[in-house]
């Protein structure tokens, strides 16, 4: 999977506390490591210069190569047991030849004929003792080998009173960047892996099917009854103007709790304004259109869009019946706060006639048929002749009928309904409607000719929506 640097930036601000978090704790951990787990080491050292006036060079050497080498040729005494056994003798500390070798580095210093000898220990009066001791064993071991050689001192050793590593800004700076890099790669590899929808954009993507409504997310209150919107208060809100800018001034902190009550309220009003218009434009026949609303699995929020949506169609004057078609959990009647029964299964059981079931709501022009009684058989409920000849004579009172079913994934009883409806909206909540499970709600709809009229993408972020064109032109417009 390839990601465009304006995918992986919304990754990032999508994952970044998670990004955030880890950044500090590797910093964190980098830096308590190297303050209190390393244990810090000293470096001392000597410079010493090799006298290049030598009678016995070549004369097709130049002076500075025949000195380069004989640097190289000295270091070589120098690496020798014979070097690192006098020197422990001299030091008087109990180390090993080995010991003191790795402890040790002898090297020239940019080709020059200067080389340093380095001992590095974790006791800082170790390190300038064993190069002391050096200082004074190295000239008269090389001079032993070769009585020519000429040794100075360039710069003798000192006493090292801080130490040389760790390095703790560093490392603290080096474990803050990997761990971010990690986060990073984290955070890709988890889009990868989510095989839920993610956003509109994914959902358009993946599907040639419309989004015909975007929902934004929002919490219901302790009873779990819907929002239920009032689009002629909230329209008269619109068109107010406020007498004047100082009692504005005056009011605006204390109406911040309000405005931010009507801002929400406004957005999901206008969302479900919007769904209501794009169904208007794929259902453009005439007489009753049926609706199916389902979705692939419960809480995907259906019965709360399928009550919003029969709220703001009756509000523009057309006739509109809810029908509870969930039989085994419907929950219609629990926004209206209306009986379970007489509903849909009292009817086709014909223990009541149709008119006694119907329920009339508080809202204009909307009706709810809820679902009754809980039944044994309620697939076969659906697929009778009787249910058939319901919608029928229904059709003949409503200028909508809007269906609520259950989850096609867990029962089938909504597919049956779906061939008798003018079409199918599929709620699919972001984040947690899987793109596996809308392949196969499409498969079997493709299936049984069964006609999809959109998706309605449900939860999104609500800060998301307010970036909308039309938060920012209406919005802007109530609040001049």
């Amino acid at each position: 999977m390839e990601f465009t640097l304006k995918e992986i930036f919304e990754i990032f601000m999508k994952r970044i506390v998670f990004i955030t978090v880890c950044t500090i704790g590797g910093l964190c951990v980098s830096f308590l490591y190297s303050k209190y787990i390393i244990k810090p080491t000293y470096i001392a050292s000597v410079q010493m210069y090799v006298n290049s006036n030598d009678s016995t060079s070549s004369a097709d050497l130049n002076e500075l190569n025949y000195a380069q080498k004989v640097v190289t040729t000295y270091i070589s005494f120098l690496q020798t047991k014979k070097f690192y056994e006098q020197v422990i003798e001299e030091s008087n500390l109990r180390l090993s030849r080995e010991q003191l070798k790795n402890m040790t580095n002898i090297e020239s210093i940019n080709n020059t004929e200067i080389f340093e000898i380095s001992v590095s220990s974790m006791n800082p009066n170790h390190s300038f003792l064993l190069v002391k001791s050096m200082e004074k064993i190295a000239p008269e071991l090389i001079k032993s080998i070769k009585d020519t050689a000429q040794i100075s001192i360039v710069d003798p050793p000192a006493l090292p009173t801080s130490p040389s590593s760790p390095n703790i800004f560093k490392n603290t700076l080096i474990g803050g960047m990997i761990t971010f890099i990690i986060a990073i790669l984290i955070s890709l590899l988890g889009e990868v892996m989510d095989v839920n929808v993610k956003n509109q954009d994914d959902l358009l993507r993946k599907y040639q099917v419309p989004i015909l409504g975007v929902i934004p997310n929002y919490k219901n209150n302790k009873k779990k009854k819907v929002l239920l919107i009032k689009l002629t208060s909230i329209a008269k809100r619109l068109n107010k103007k406020i007498d004047s800018k100082e009692n504005k001034k005056a009011g605006k902190s204390e109406n911040i709790k309000e405005n931010a009550e009507k801002d929400t309220q406004f957005i999901i009003t206008e969302a479900y304004n919007s769904l209501r218009t794009n169904l208007k434009f794929t259902l453009r026949h005439q007489g009753c259109k049926k609706i199916v609303i389902s979705s692939s699995l419960p809480e995907d929020g259906k019965s709360t869009i399928t009550t919003n949506l029969g709220i703001v169609i009756g509000q523009t004057g057309s006739k509109v019946l809810l029908v509870d078609c969930d039989l085994r959990k419907g929950r219609l009647h629990n926004f209206f706060n209306i009986k379970s029964s007489p509903g849909v299964t009292n009817v086709l059981s014909n223990m009541i006639d149709i008119e006694n079931a119907i329920q009339k709501t508080t809202y204009d022009n909307l009706y709810v048929l809820p679902l009754g009684t809980i039944p044994p058989n309620p697939s076969e409920l659906m697929a009778s002749s009787q249910m058939e000849e319901l919608l029928k004579k229904l059709e003949r009172e409503y200028d909508y009928i809007i269906i609520d079913t259950p989850p096609v994934r867990v029962v089938s009883d909504a597919l049956i309904l779906m061939k008798a409806a003018d079409g199918v909206l599929i709620v699919v909540r972001e984040e947690v409607t899987s793109h596996s499970d809308i392949t196969n709600f499409l498969s079997k709809c493709k299936y049984m000719e069964i006609k999809v009229l959109g998706f309605i993408l449900n939860g999104i972020s609500l800060n998301q929506e307010k970036k909308s064109k039309y938060h920012y032109y209406y919005y802007n417009n109530y609040n001049d």
